[in-house]
């Protein structure tokens, strides 16, 4: 016997071994053709009505992270949700913020400081248990996170695996989970988030759904896809040649089913079945040439009353008055979509929705939805007919045509020699009903964009250590900023080789009060208040404020700003006309910075705040090693960032220059030089005793100048040192009345630091 099957094509797509392999054939079972009729049809599709039950969109919509879930097998280009495959949970970040609140009328200010959380999550999603090609969009709880050209919508990275068989493992879970922890994941397609900011979803990880690309071009042969779905049933005598021309967009298997389920639904709507020819299982598109016209006479008797070609006939009421096909709409983004076709000379109350998980625009889905109906109608007739042993080249899927008035057109479903008869049974020959050309619609969706990326203004800065707690360890200062009002922040990346590879060293949230000088600064005291000079700055956008503090709060630290070079306070912040800011009662020079107290105008001001100017520490190793650095704003990506060259040289360890350079000589002409110490941090004098000394030891450098040149330099270990009147001799040949000196305490790290000169 032979019967016309997507038919010993069983199998069991879907299984997952630990809970990461992907969607697998398994064993055999029964693939009956879509087209199969009478009760083979019935016993294996089920009576017409029924809901398909093969791939499902559903399948495809939400993301899970249960170990053992299947992955999809994903073919041309789909919308996919994925399985969570590895997860640093929720990463909480604390931020101190710190703003003013004016109290009612006539009433005064109240310094606030707000703390606040935010969270992110690095997390791997597993896409597909095929190779794929890339990735496109991505979308978040249904809101786009990455678009077209690779921006995200907010902050965070991502690497994407392709699941070939020679995949490394990722970095980062390398990094967290150890070699022995982390597999490669070969066969696996999958992406990688790392610390993607989670305030737009809810503080938690949000459903993930991945626009993936599975074959170049975005679509696949269908041929290939039949191929690749039978040979993981372990089925190789296939011949899949006739489906080569036909395309599909996109299909997936999401879950555990058969081979016969997940081939369903392309049969359906591309209208193909399966034939076992000698031994191969051969998949044909239904429309093809008649085999053998039959002449009434060859029709054998087989009993002695009845006809020679016996009908039947599905009733009415089983068949159905409405098919519709429910899809994945590309016009909608991959949302599902839904498309209908109507017999309305019928009282059939059945209506039969098909489930399928194919990429379809809303025209082919119609066409697919009105094809089905008028095979459903036209394949209602059966017949069952015996032929002579000459008609044995006759096999399951032949179209054959009656010869009569009728003229009636069947293929061949079952056919069976025994006692030199070949029994036949049959079904109306529908062929390649591709529907009605109806116009379809996919209904409006609203566009979903990334806006533009607002671009960052980086400021790296060498400077003394703003924070007592700054002065430990090598490192800079980076201040983040943008005037325009969507900038959602940024990161600092830096490459220690050459620009091979980049790691994040800072991220800032809040922008940095930045903006420009519009008058010149001339120089000031810097041992008291500046009363006679005032500053104009003009900030970077409109939403930016200065406010003016107590005298008492600038001497705990308040409204520090950098001015070129200098770090200086300012007690008074008045709002001009033309939204520029005059800045009053001033302090100078200020952790060290008198040297840079001349200023033209047109040089930066930025306000320094710790939470928008951020220390980012490099180790000893680095100073002075020109690294590559690139800032990439939120939603941006690492490819669009130029690359800038800086080197930190520890200014925040450099010890300060020495205050109170003084000279004594004595009766023999011997020159009695001291100094003051400074201290980098923990300055404060608050209990009247020395300073911290801040270095591992305590230790000078001595210079004696004749003009640029070097006479004598001498290293000391106490804020003193005797330049009597031999040394002296020695340098000059005689005793000078005035002696250049230049004096630099000596930090371990970073040697000498800044010189204090005098005349003594």
């Amino acid at each position: 016997m032979a019967t016309l099957i997507l038919g010993s094509v069983g199998a069991t797509l879907g299984a997952a071994a630990g809970g990461l392999a992907g969607a697998v054939l398994a064993g055999v079972g029964a693939f009956a053709g879509s087209r199969a009729g009478a009760a083979i049809d019935r016993a294996i599709f089920g009576s017409p009505g029924r809901t398909r039950e093969g791939p499902r969109l559903g399948d495809l919509a939400v993301q899970s992270s249960a170990y053992g879930e299947a992955i999809p097998l994903l073919y041309g280009t789909m919308r996919a949700a994925g399985n969570v495959i590895w997860s640093t949970g929720l990463i909480e970040r604390r931020h101190e913020e710190s703003q003013k609140v004016r109290g009612g009328k006539g009433g005064g200010s109240t310094r606030v400081t707000n703390v606040t959380y935010t969270y992110s999550a690095s997390f791997a999603v597993a896409l597909s248990a095929r190779e794929i090609v890339g990735i496109v969009r991505i979308w978040a709880d249904g809101k786009l996170l990455r678009d077209n050209a690779g921006r995200l919508a907010v902050d965070g990275r991502l690497r994407f695996h392709h699941g070939g068989e020679d995949q490394a493992p990722d970095p980062l879970i390398l990094a967290r989970s150890g070699a022995g922890g982390t597999p490669a994941y070969r066969g696996l397609a999958y992406v990688v988030f790392e610390e993607l900011q989670l305030a737009e979803y809810a503080n938690r990880i949000p459903n993930i759904t991945v626009e993936v690309i599975a074959d170049p071009g975005g679509s696949v042969a269908l041929s290939a896809v039949v191929a690749d779905i039978c040979g993981r049933a372990g089925l190789e005598a296939i011949d899949v040649s006739a489906l080569a021309d036909i395309e599909v967009r996109g299909f997936a298997v999401a879950r555990v089913m058969s081979c016969r389920e997940a081939l369903e639904a392309l049969a359906e709507v591309y209208q193909f079945d399966a034939v076992e020819r000698e031994g191969v299982l051969v998949f044909a598109p239904l429309a093809r040439e008649t085999a053998m016209v039959i002449q009434p006479r060859d029709l054998v008797r087989r009993e002695r009353e009845g006809d020679v070609l016996r009908w039947s006939r599905v009733p009415e009421g089983e068949l159905p008055r409405e098919v519709a096909v429910r899809h994945l709409d590309p016009a909608r983004d991959y949302q599902p979509g839904l498309q209908r076709a109507r017999r309305l000379a019928t009282q059939s109350p059945v209506m039969d929705t098909r489930d399928y998980a194919l990429v379809l625009d809303a025209a082919e889905a119609k066409r697919a939805a009105e094809a089905a109906l008028a095979r459903a109608w036209r394949e209602r007739l059966g017949a069952s007919f015996a032929l002579p042993a000459k008609f044995t080249a006759l096999a399951p899927g032949d179209v054959v045509e009656i010869a009569g008035d009728e003229g009636d057109v069947l293929m061949l479903r079952r056919v069976e020699f025994a006692d030199g008869i070949l029994e036949c049974e049959a079904v109306a020959y529908a062929g390649d009903r591709t529907g009605a050309a109806d116009a379809a619609d996919s209904g409006a969706l609203p566009p979903q964009e990334i806006p533009d990326v607002a671009a960052t203004d980086l400021h790296l800065l060498n400077l003394p250590a703003l924070l007592d707690g700054h002065g430990t360890a090598a490192g800079f200062y980076v201040a983040m900023t943008s005037g325009d009002p969507a900038w959602r922040g940024a990161v600092l990346l830096r490459s220690a080789d050459g620009g091979a590879s980049y790691d994040i060293v800072a991220q800032g949230a809040s922008p940095a009060v930045a903006g420009t000088t519009l008058t010149a600064l001339p120089p000031g005291p810097a041992d008291f208040w500046d009363e006679g000079n005032a500053l104009v700055v003009e900030l970077l956008s409109g939403g930016m404020e200065l406010e003016s503090r107590p005298e008492l709060a600038i001497l705990n630290g308040a409204n520090a700003a950098l001015v070129g070079d200098e770090i200086l306070q300012f007690r008074e912040a008045e709002l001009q006309f033309d939204g520029s800011w005059r800045l009053k009662g001033l302090l100078r020079g200020r952790r060290g910075t008198e040297r840079h107290m001349d200023h033209p105008a047109g040089e930066r001001f930025i306000l320094l705040q710790p939470w928008s100017v951020l220390l980012v520490e490099t180790g000893a190793s680095s100073i002075g090693r020109p690294d590559l650095y690139k800032c990439v704003s939120v939603g941006d990506v690492v490819e669009n960032a130029t690359a800038l060259t800086f080197a930190a040289t520890g200014e925040n360890l450099r010890p300060l220059a020495p205050v109170h350079l003084a000279g004594r000589r004595d009766g023999a002409g011997n020159l009695h030089v001291s100094w003051i110490r400074r201290a980098r941090t923990g300055g404060d004098w608050i209990d009247h005793a020395d300073v911290p000394l801040g270095e591992e030891r305590e230790l000078y450098e001595v210079e004696i100048l004749d003009d640029a040149e070097v006479r004598r330099r001498v290293t000391v270990d106490a804020p003193a040192f005797t330049y009597d009147a031999a040394m002296q001799a020695a340098d000059f040949g005689m005793t000078p009345a005035t002696v250049a000196v230049r004096v630099r305490q000596v930090s371990a790290a970073v040697g000498p630091g800044h010189a204090a000169e005098a005349l003594l």
